[in-house]
């Protein structure tokens, strides 16, 4: 059994959508159909929906640099060239 769901959604991002989904090989109603499963599936909205300051993402990488360096099994590098090649591979 299937039932219909109508929506009202900005014109342009309906066409942006639909160009994305075409590319891929899908339509917006399997697309909908998708994330309504992945809803169900998750019990929830996939994604997160609350936005960070620019302040919290920062205070947070620092955070977690803090517990990384604090860490017992901590690795350091003063080697700069090496340092870049770690961050680069």
């Amino acid at each position: 059994m299937t039932t219909s769901i109508t929506f009202r959604t900005d014109a342009e991002l309906k066409a942006d959508v639909e160009d994305i989904l075409e590319d891929i090989g899908m339509n917006m109603s399997t697309a909908f159909n998708c994330f309504l499963a992945k809803i169900r599936d998750v019990g929830g909205i996939p994604f997160a929906l609350a936005r960070k300051s620019k302040h919290q993402r920062i205070l947070d990488a620092y955070n977690e640099a803090k517990e990384e360096v604090s860490s017992p099994d901590a690795q350091f590098c003063d080697d700069p060239a090496k340092l870049k090649e770690f961050l680069l591979a």
